[in-house]
């Protein structure tokens, strides 16, 4: 949590975690650069109304960075296409495979830099409060919405 007076503080969690449910749909139904731009747009205009440091958000990306670097490789030896790029013994890059990869990066990115913002704008307790508010349907059948909501 990152301490700061913004819109982003003071908003609800509830509100702050379906937008946040919301952003991550959008990210992984976009098929075009131009979603994805508008997807950073987003990501990007919540940093700045949320008053906090980039070099803050930036830092929830470095637990992740081996993850994405192992799977842009995979996906980038793997993946087939139509339009061979590089062959080399048995390593072939396609431009579709180099495509899939740039999306699927960027994708895990924003992920992560979406979520760190909403944990950077939104006290633990808050949250959990939230999660427990958006989940009450759920113990009309008994389910412990308490219990998941602190997990």
């Amino acid at each position: 949590y990152y301490p700061a007076k913004s819109f982003m503080h003071k908003s609800d969690p509830r509100i702050k975690l379906l937008a946040l449910i919301a952003y991550i749909v959008a990210l992984f139904l976009t098929k075009n650069f131009y979603g994805l731009a508008a997807c950073a747009l987003v990501l990007v205009l919540g940093i700045i109304f949320s008053r906090v440091p980039l070099g803050s958000v930036l830092r929830s990306v470095k637990a992740i960075i081996f993850l994405l670097v192992f799977t842009a490789v995979l996906n980038l030896f793997f993946h087939g296409g139509e339009h061979l790029l590089v062959h080399w013994g048995i390593i072939k890059i396609y431009r579709e495979g180099i495509i899939f990869t740039i999306f699927f990066v960027l994708r895990l990115f924003f992920l992560v830099m979406g979520s760190a913002l909403l944990t950077l704008t939104t006290t633990p307790v808050e949250l959990t409060d939230g999660i427990e508010s958006l989940l009450t349907p759920l113990k009309w059948v008994r389910f412990p919405v308490h219990e998941l909501a602190l997990i």
